[in-house]
């Protein structure tokens, strides 16, 4: 299907496309306040990669569906974390593999400074990120910010100390509603932005279909 064709689609429609997991987040639309946009997914190297985000975007929005009771917070922290771990590690990915094509906001000189480094963990990628200035028009605190969410996504080791100051030790008072709105919001943020200001060639910007996360 063409993203014209897509396109046409009535909502209910597009969502049945992507498979069942959405098409139990359309059933509670009538019933929550759950809103879904879609982000293109335009930005990532390995379009394999980009089919995961998808898959994974998809059972962010059933958690949030389902989430009345707030049970699932902890859940949608560490999905959202992970989210955009696989987001900007691509943006590494193509830094270091795409030498002709290059990577938007990123200069030749820096890339190729990228290209020769080793980066294959979340704080390593959220530190090379900062170092070349890819992210700063989303503020001068996303840097900050994503090694915190990285912690908190450190958290599926349930033994593992947060390592946040003031940080509560019971999970249950640690991902409060607070905690889940700010990683949904970072996780939105960061994967607009990734999509507007670093995609590739438009002539592949149809590989992937769009990622579908709440709004």
């Amino acid at each position: 299907m063409s993203a014209n064709q897509r396109c046409q689609l009535p909502p209910t429609a597009f969502l049945v496309e992507l498979g069942p997991r959405l098409r139990e987040v359309a059933d509670t639309l009538g019933r929550s306040d759950l809103s879904i946009i879609e982000v293109p997914c335009n930005f990532v190297g390995s379009f394999k990669v980009g089919d995961n985000l998808r898959y994974n975007c998809e059972i962010l929005c059933s958690l949030v569906a389902k989430n009345d009771d707030g049970s699932l917070n902890k859940m949608i922290v560490l999905q959202a974390g992970a989210i955009i771990e696989a987001a900007i590690i691509q943006i590494i990915y193509r830094a270091q593999n795409f030498n002709k094509e290059g990577v938007p906001n990123i200069i030749e000189q820096d890339r190729l400074k990228i290209e020769e480094a080793k980066i294959d963990k979340f704080a390593v990628a959220i530190d090379v990120l900062r170092k070349y200035s890819v992210l700063d028009d989303l503020g001068a605190a996303v840097y900050e910010d994503l090694h915190l969410l990285r912690k908190f996504r450190n958290k599926i080791h349930i033994q593992e100390e947060i390592k946040v100051p003031d940080s509560p030790r019971d999970e249950v008072i640690l991902f409060k509603k607070d905690r889940r709105e700010w990683a949904l919001e970072l996780n939105r943020r960061t994967l607009q932005y990734l999509s507007q200001a670093l995609a590739r060639p438009p002539h592949i910007h149809d590989y992937v279909g769009p990622l579908s996360i709440p709004g």
